[in-house]
Parts: structure tokens; sequence; C-alpha cells
């Protein structure tokens, strides 16, 4: 077995058995930042330490700055500090689980050509087959085998935003599951082998099965030691912020990981004159309200907050100076009072940009904490006001919904309408584990009919059920509704939900390639007709989505720096996938402060230094600036007052 694991380039144990730090939460908190602050601060007290993003939009590279001269990659590069040593890598999945693959190929297609009456070529030609989610499975071995490849004490992981970390955290039980799923295929083997030959010996593909069980598990106690992981959870002074917070952190406690600090980032300093500022005040009492949410700590795990900076950490210079403090705000600022002039002085009229013309399947997504989701709910209560006859659907595929957090109701994974809205909207938070389920369910197995065969491939299909059941319910939506507005999970794995149609379509295609071969063994009735029209609908969904006229992209950012780069990279790959983009949104602008603050006047500048620069690389895609509301707006009511705020600066 350790041979086996060193072929495959995965340590199952390092003579110094790193500890590991890894930081989550909410995208755009700033996770990325707070990790690397805390990296390069372990490193310089002596430490020898691997910094790891394992978000598929990685931003590492970013907040380490090009002053280094350095591009990251898969492996572990050296970053130049004044004491200890620092490494600094993204994290690239697939190609770890290209790797794996690679080496444990002959056995997994041994293993599900003893297991099933599919011959050689039929597993070999699954087996090149991907779907999203299969380099997850992965992500944890990774994460050991760059820590052995430095030989280092500490590693610290910048993680991808809050859905897709809890699924990441949940690999070892998959690993495990996995492990399972081959030995029942190996059981079926030795049943028959015992049957005709007697007892059968163990060979390198049993070892296989062991292998995996054996890190399932060494995985599994390593994030519940507290002795050896540390879990980080980053969040803003926000409402949406501090009600994920809640529900991130209850789900890593109920599967036994130990949040052991929240780290409050961006909180508005006192202001740097005598001189009040409105803005700055409102902004001070909004957060400490939304902090009151919070639940008194737990023994043993420090709050701490982290100051807003004008200008958006990079570099190790500026790194350095994030330092988490306890926190600074003892109880509620005085209410700031507003001046009856200040919703006017909002007030834009949307010229330049027609909504009602925006096509029939419109994806609002960016980077984490951009404001998508606020976004979303504004756009489409906009778009079912002008076009009072279409249905409507406002769909979440982020795995950590915060839709019904923004309406300031419950949702679930049903379409419901919304008090105060248009009749024809409806909105619907997708539970991807529940459809799966429901899918599951209607195909029970029956050894009679060969479908226990069949639902162990299935089951060794990838675990990306977010992806999965996300796309079957777009297939579902664009035939059922006249309008789909979806809120989608932060760039990197949106950018996966959009590319598994056509992975999907070569799976199920696969699938009933195979069922017609083996029709004489299989009698599969309903899974199979299920199977046509899932391929039907994926067909047409990748023709729509490819379609400007029927589909769109809309990218919502910031006007800061970070925002600004990844937006880019967004609508670069979005280009390469053929995907229309209609118009950026730029989020949170702060137009409207009065004169004399000096941080506020250097922020607007700075704002409209960015703003320039978006619709210098955006053309021809219109730019519509969405003022900061304090504090961000929730409810339907608010959220249609706000819509109608925007500007639309260019077309």
């Amino acid at each position: 077995m350790a041979a086996s694991a060193a072929a495959a380039g995965i340590a199952t144990s390092v003579e110094r058995r790193p500890s590991f730090d890894f930081y989550g939460g909410k995208g755009g908190a700033g996770k990325t930042t707070c990790a690397a602050a805390a990296a390069l601060r372990l490193a310089e007290s002596g430490h020898g330490v691997l910094i790891v993003s394992t978000d598929p939009a990685h931003s590492l590279g970013d907040a380490l700055g090009d002053a280094l001269g350095l591009s990251l990659g898969a492996e572990p590069a050296p970053v130049a500090v004044r004491r200890g040593r620092l490494w600094a890598a993204e994290l690239d999945a697939r190609a770890a689980l290209a790797r794996w693959l690679g080496i444990h190929r002959a056995d997994l297609e041994i293993l599900a050509e003893r297991g099933t009456y599919l011959d050689r070529g039929d597993v070999h030609r699954l087996l090149d087959l991907t779907l999203p989610g299969a380099d997850e499975l992965i992500g944890l071995l990774e994460l050991l085998r760059l820590a052995a490849a430095v030989d280092c004490e500490r590693v610290v992981v910048d993680t991808a935003p809050t859905g897709h970390t809890l699924r990441l955290l949940a690999m070892p039980g998959e690993m495990r599951r996995f492990a399972a799923v081959l030995d029942r295929l190996q059981g079926r083997h030795r049943a028959v082998a015992e049957t005709f030959g007697g007892a059968q010996s163990r060979d390198a593909s049993e070892g296989l099965i062991t292998e995996i069980e054996a890190q399932g598990k060494e995985l599994a106690d390593l994030l519940r030691d507290p002795g050896r992981t540390a879990f980080h959870w980053v969040l803003l002074p926000e409402a949406l912020s501090v009600a994920e917070t809640r529900d991130g952190v209850r789900a890593l406690e109920e599967a036994g990981i130990a949040v052991s600090e929240m780290i409050v980032n961006r909180v508005t300093p006192p202001p740097p004159s005598s001189t009040p500022c409105g803005p700055c005040d409102a902004r001070r009492w909004a957060e400490g309200k939304a902090l009151l949410e919070l639940k008194e700590p737990r023994a043993g795990r420090v709050v701490r907050f982290v100051p807003e900076q004008e200008r958006k950490p990079r570099g190790l210079a500026a790194l350095r100076r994030i330092r988490p403090s306890p926190p600074p705000l003892s109880q509620l600022p005085p209410h700031p009072r507003r001046e009856r002039g200040d919703r006017q002085r909002q007030k834009k009229k949307l010229d330049g940009f027609d909504f009602a013309a925006l096509p029939r399947l419109v994806f609002f997504g960016g980077k984490g904490g951009v404001g998508k989701t606020t976004c979303a709910i504004a756009a489409a209560l906009r778009l079912a006001a002008l076009r009072p006859e279409e249905r409507v659907l406002l769909l979440s595929t982020d795995p950590a919904h915060s839709l019904g957090d923004g309406l300031k109701m419950e949702l679930g994974d049903d379409e419901r309408s919304i008090p105060g809205a248009p009749d024809g909207l409806r909105v619907r938070e997708l539970d991807a584990a529940r459809t799966f389920a429901a899918w599951r369910a209607r195909h029970p197995d029956d050894p009679g009919e060969g479908l226990a065969e069949w639902r162990d491939l299935l089951d060794l299909a990838p675990p990306g059920l977010d992806e999965l059941a996300a796309v079957s319910a777009l297939v579902d939506a664009v035939a059922a509704y006249d309008r789909v507005i979806v809120d989608t999970a932060p760039t990197g794995h949106t950018l996966r939900l959009l590319e598994a149609p056509a992975a999907m379509l070569d799976w199920v295609q696969a699938l009933l390639s195979l069922m017609l071969k083996y029709r004489e063994v299989a009698r599969l009735g309903p899974l199979s007709s299920e199977l046509v029209e899932m391929s039907r609908g994926l067909r047409h969904l990748g023709e729509l989505l490819h379609d400007p006229a029927q589909a769109g992209f809309v990218v919502v950012t910031r006007a800061a720096e970070l925002p600004r780069r990844e937006s880019l990279r967004l609508l670069a790959a979005l280009g390469r996938l053929a995907i229309a983009v209609p118009a950026v949104i730029v989020d949170a602008i702060d137009a409207n402060a009065p004169p004399g603050c000096p941080r506020c006047d250097r922020l607007a500048r700075a704002q409209e230094r960015e703003i320039g620069r978006l619709r210098a690389a955006t053309k021809p895609c219109a730019i519509i600036v969405a003022p900061a509301e304090i504090p961000p707006p929730r409810g339907v009511r608010a959220l249609k007052a706000w819509g109608r705020t925007w500007e639309a600066r260019s077309a």
C-alpha cells in the first residue's frame, strides 16, 4: 500500500506531519488576503509554511503581487521572505486527478470489468469521460502531496467559498463511499470465482480498495484533529455574511470540524478627522448592528477584527499590515441621521440599457461577495414588472444560498411566490442532494432487471452533485418558464456549471449506447427512457447557451483591483465558451458621499479610476453602476427601490 501511494505521488504520511490552517467563508469576505497574511506571519516567525489556494478561480497570485516576479502554478514556488521559508501554489485539481487516474487506471478497469458485464473497451470509454466534481475527490490528497514535496511544518489553505469548501471537506466520506462501490464490484467477482474455482488471493486491484479506504479514514481523522487542523472563518460585518456564517459554522461543527477563529474583515475604522461623515457613521452603525446577530462564541473560539484598507492589500508589504486584533466595538455607535435629500441624490434614470431586452436565460455571476445575489434579485423584480405577462423564475444554484436572506423570507427547493413581487415571478433555492436523491429513488435496485450493476456504475460517476443537479434544474426551468434568472456560485464553480451540459451529454450518451449494447442482459425500461429525455434537454440547453438571443451572462463586480482582475479573467473564459455578456454591473459605488471626508473622497476617486479601466477592457458591454446602500438592501421593497437607482454608464 505504501509503495502504491508513493507511486501515485500522494503521501499517506509525512515525517513532519504538518498542521493545517483552513481559511474559509462567504465569497469576497477576504479569505485569500487573510490566509496570505497569516502564512507570511507564520513564515517570518521562523516556520516552513506552504500556502495553497483550492479555489478554481484563484486569486492568491494577485494577493501576493506582481512585484515578486512570481507566477503561481500547481507546484509550490518559493516566496522570498525576511525570515523562515514560504512556498505558494494554486492547486490544479484536474491535473491531480489525471495523475491519480493515470497510475490507478488499470486497477479501476479490472474492478469495473469484473463487477459488471461490461468489457474492457466499455470501461475504458467510461473512464475517459469527465464530469464536474471529479477533481475535488482528489483535492485533499493533493494538499498532502504538496506538503510532502516541500517538507513544511504548516499548510495554510485558501479555500473556495462556503458551499464548495463544505464539499471539499466532505471528500473523505466520498472516498470511503467510492471504496465501498469498488468493493461491491469486487465482491461479485469473488462470489463467482469462489463458486467455480475456490478461494481467491488478493491482487493489486483489491489493494487499491484498501488504500482508498485508508486514505479516506486518514483524511477524516486529520480534519477532526484539533491538534493538527484549525479552521478560520472569514466574514464581513454585513447581514448576509453573518447569516451565511451561522449556517456554515453549524455545518462544520455538525461534521466534527471545529472553527477555532472568526475573522471579521473590512471593518470601517473611526473617521480620520473630527469632522463627522454621514456615510462613514452609517456604515459603522450598520456593521455593529449586523454583528449583534452573531451568537456568543463558544469556549476556545476567538473573534478578531481587520479594519478596512483604503487600498486593497496586494504584495508582501501590504500583507504585513494585516493583523487581526480584538473587537474594536463594544457597543453600537449612535444611529446616524439621514438627511432628507440623501435618497433623492441617489435616484438615477437607467438610460441606455433595456432590461426587457435581456435574453430568456440570464446568469448573474462573478467573484464572491461582489453582490451577485442582490443584483440578481433586483434585476428579476425589474424584469418581472416590465413583462407582467411572462412567467419568470429566479433560481439560486449556489450551494451556500442567500436568496432567502436577501428577500427576507424562507425559501427551499420548490418554486414559491414572493410577497410584494409581481405575480409572474417565482423563486427557488436548489437543493442538489435532494434533487439527486429524488432521482435515485425513482430507480431502486432491482437485481432481476440488471439494475444493480448500473447503479454501481452511476455511483462511480464523479460527485459534482451541485453542478449536475443545477444543469438538470436549468433544463426543466427553460422548458417551463418564459425567463430564468440564475444567481450563481462564485466564479470558478460557475464556469464548471457552464461546462457541465456538454460533459453530461457525453456521459448520458455513453450510458445509452451501453444500454443498447447490453439490452438483452438488462431490461432498463424507465431509466433508459429518462436518459433519452435528459439527452434531448442537455442538447437543447447547450444550443441555448451559445445563442446570444437566448442566453447571456451579466458579470457583477466591484470597483477595486482584485475583483476587476478576476472579472476580466471571467470575461475571457466566457468568451472561450462562446457565451454572450450583455452587461457588467459595478456594485456598491460610493457616489453620494458629501464633501469633506478625506477617506470617502479618496475612495470615490479610486472607484472612478477602476470603472474607467473596466469600461476600456469590456467594450462593447454596457457598464451599469449600482450605488452603495448602508445597510445593503434586503427585502422586496428595498431591492425594488435600489434597482431604480442604477445608472448605465456606457453601451
